[in-house]
């Protein structure tokens, strides 16, 4: 078992929400910039030949961003695994709720 201090501990939880938040935050900002870069070029008098390469950049920058925060999502889950395996599994000291120790049971479905 590993002892953390409980101050700490809460600071890194509110970091972590902090950092969910910007990080979804800046998310939805790309988002609003790959809708705005597809309208100007949809209203523009430029061949598509010439718009691809912005629309292509923008669109990698989003799935860039989703790709990080899966990435911070799983540094989340190993910590969660750490929490667990502590002196403070009993405590909540702030953390962002639900179960982040096992992937989320979406799945795609069709019609």
């Amino acid at each position: 078992m590993v002892n953390f201090e409980l101050e700490p501990a809460k600071q890194l939880a509110s970091d972590i929400r902090s950092a969910h938040q910007a990080i979804d935050s800046a998310l939805s900002d790309l988002a609003n910039l790959t809708y705005s870069v597809i309208e100007v070029c949809r209203h523009s008098d430029a061949p598509p030949a010439h718009t691809q390469a912005v629309i292509e950049g923008v669109a990698n920058g989003l799935t860039k961003m989703v790709d990080a925060r899966k990435g911070f999502v799983n540094a989340h889950r190993k910590i969660a695994v750490a929490h667990r395996d502590s002196n403070l599994q009993e405590i909540n000291f702030g953390c962002v709720p639900g179960p982040l120790t096992r992937p989320a049971g979406l799945r795609v479905v069709n019609g």
